[in-house]
């Protein structure tokens, strides 16, 4: 394996794109030229003469022996990693699958936690968010692709005492779990098949019920582990938390845990039913043309209300915590 400081210097046409602590994600479409995104900027279309084709994977060579996945542009064109010390996520697909020659992306996890303004979050709602996370009601944090999800969610998880027992469940850490000194952090496999020494999300999920979880975390949601969190559901657990990629609750309930179940090959009946029985939250977060983040709809499954809708507040009516309805919310 190169080591850190080669790989350092090999990636330096990239780092010099998303060094900056301002780039949400700077992304490849066709050779030579980058898109940068950046926090209060949005997006901007930079001349790279230097980001052919062939120096792309030559960056993938080399990135790939180094964290120890396999890439080639024949047999193996697509390469999804970590960089290594900034932890930014690394996807790039070359070759005939794609028109241009090359899709990269790197979306940047440089430390940035906005404030509950920032995100549209007022005294009433934050009171609200806290006590759906104190009262161990299962969460989910919907939004599209780079909208702050997970940066969400590490904020809720603030809410949680330290002692709580959390157990964290994904393929990339991205969970601030450090703090709780009884949680652990669970790393699934990307592959069915490896010989990383790393086991898959169902061995995973056999792992953590018989742990005895206070708090399940997942990562996002997707076609690999949607059924371990449909089960994890099911155990009867509270304080189950997660993200997935999606346009609104009414999408998290009725396609997309479908859609990500059905694409895995399993087979499960009257899921968009199941959620709506154990889900207790769903928040949804924006992300508009500036690249700032809001939460724009807050939808309770069971009640069947939304505490959120288009940006407007509707707490007036009681609403279930603790399983008691509490008047004056």
């Amino acid at each position: 394996m190169a080591n850190l400081s080669a790989i350092s210097i090999i990636l330096e046409p990239l780092a010099r794109y998303y060094d900056d602590p301002t780039t949400v994600e700077m992304r490849i479409n066709r050779p030579k030229t980058v898109v940068v995104d950046r926090r209060g900027v949005g997006k901007v279309l930079l001349e790279a003469p230097e980001l052919t084709v062939a120096r792309i994977e030559d960056l993938c060579k080399a990135l790939a022996n180094h964290t120890g996945v396999r890439f080639d542009p024949d047999e193996a064109p697509k390469l999804s990693c970590v960089i290594p010390e900034a932890k930014h996520r690394f996807e790039c697909l070359v070759g005939a699958s794609v028109q241009s020659g090359i899709s990269l992306a790197i979306r940047c996890k440089h430390p940035f936690t906005p404030t509950w303004e920032q995100v549209g979050v007022g005294p009433e709602l934050l009171e609200y968010l806290e006590e759906v996370m104190k009262s161990e009601r299962n969460l989910i944090v919907s939004g599209a692709t780079n909208t702050g999800k997970t940066t969400l969610l590490n904020k809720l998880l603030e809410f949680l005492s330290n002692n709580r027992r959390v157990v964290a469940v994904e393929d990339t850490p991205e969970l601030h779990i450090d703090r709780f000194w009884d949680g652990v952090g669970l790393i699934a496999a990307r592959e069915e098949s490896t010989s990383s020494g790393m086991v898959t999300w169902r061995e995973l999920y056999d792992h953590q019920m018989r742990i005895t979880p206070d708090s399940v975390l997942f990562g996002e949601i997707s076609t690999q582990n949607a059924f371990a969190a449909l089960g994890a559901l099911n155990s009867g657990i509270t304080g189950f938390a997660c993200t997935i990629h999606a346009e609104s609750p009414i999408q998290v309930l009725k396609r997309k845990f479908v859609q990500n179940v059905a694409w895995a090959g399993h087979q499960m009946a009257d899921i968009p039913e199941f959620l709506a029985e154990l889900v207790d939250v769903i928040v949804q977060i924006k992300r508009d043309a500036s690249g700032f983040r809001r939460i724009t709809d807050i939808y309770e499954p069971r009640n069947k209300h939304w505490i959120m809708r288009d940006g407007e507040l509707h707490l007036q009516r009681p609403v279930l915590l603790h399983g008691v309805k509490e008047e004056g919310r």
